[in-house]
């Protein structure tokens, strides 16, 4: 009976403790914290979701605006414009930080992908593109999603990174209501369709996948511009499948925020980083100046 007993406790451990840890994470361009509890959201309600905020610290050399090119960039690099040099959407700009796909590669032989509906992202990393295993852009965000879909189900990188631009194109086009709310829902459809990709994964192949949820920028009042320092354009959100340190998980949503020094005490953007390689159990070196710590343990 013993022998039996510590059989199954030996088994159970190796499950878990070789289990493959991977990341996936869902970048979604230009979608207010506040709209997603608007709308029926059942796959964004299976993360938590924790406000936070972009465009650096405001009156500091950080300060960037919240656009898609120098968000994205700090959301890959794990640092603000200061130090990244992206200041615009233009393409006539090149990272001068490396990028979470330079950390990997440099540090493991763990496999990454990048999927962009906006071509911009990957062109302004583009000198670390050259170290991503897979990688696309342009097209829809139908075509990034079967993309990401068929590849996962293939291959399943260890990092994989998704962008998706239909909300934002919503919002420049005529701000919050109802094209916005049905933006949303169909992201929230196309999640659907990656967890249930991940789900057969980690029941199939004794995988562990970390998921993210994480937004470029907000919006004005209205939800049709950004750019700016104001509260509702700095405000972001980052979501996780899995439970957070202690100061993710103590991030009150339901605070009330009457200031940008208060919105700058939520979750800084540059975390998405040094979560995604802690998760991946990848050393953080000091000479990579990473702006934020883990958000796992």
């Amino acid at each position: 009976m013993k022998k039996s007993i510590i059989l199954v406790f030996v088994f159970i451990t190796a499950l878990i403790f070789g289990q493959k840890k991977k990341v996936l994470l869902i970048g979604i361009d230009g979608l207010q914290f506040e709209q997603i509890a608007k709308v029926n959201t059942p796959n964004f309600d299976k993360f938590t979701i924790k406000k936070g905020y972009t465009g650096g610290v405001f009156g500091s050399p950080s300060q960037q605006v919240t656009s898609s090119g120098p968000s994205w960039v700090t959301i890959l690099t794990g640092v603000w414009a200061d130090k990244h040099g992206i200041t615009s959407n233009s393409i006539h700009q090149v990272s001068k930080a490396k990028s979470v796909f330079k950390f990997i590669k440099s540090s493991s032989k763990l496999k990454t992908a990048s999927v962009s509906t906006w071509k911009n992202i990957n062109l302004l990393l583009y000198k670390d593109m050259y170290s991503v295993d897979f990688s696309t852009q342009g097209g829809n965000d139908e075509i990034s999603i079967a993309v990401t879909v068929n590849h996962i189900k293939k291959h399943a990188p260890d990092f994989t990174f998704i962008h998706l631009d239909d909300i934002d194109h919503a919002g420049h086009a005529v701000g919050f209501g109802l094209a916005y709310s049905k933006a949303t829902q169909k992201v929230d459809a196309q999640i659907g369709q990656l967890l249930k990709v991940i789900e057969k994964r980690e029941k199939n192949n004794n995988e562990d996948w970390l998921i993210l949820l994480v937004t470029d920028h907000g919006r004005d009042s209205k939800g049709k511009g950004h750019g700016n320092q104001t509260l509702t354009e700095k405000t972001i959100f980052i979501g996780m499948n899995k439970k957070g340190t202690s100061f993710f998980e103590g991030i009150d949503n339901a605070k009330k925020v009457r200031s940008l020094k208060e919105l700058e005490s939520f979750i800084p953007q540059t975390a998405v980083v040094s979560t995604i390689l802690k998760y991946l159990n990848i050393d953080i070196k000091k000479e990579w100046n990473l702006e934020a710590k883990p958000l796992v343990d």
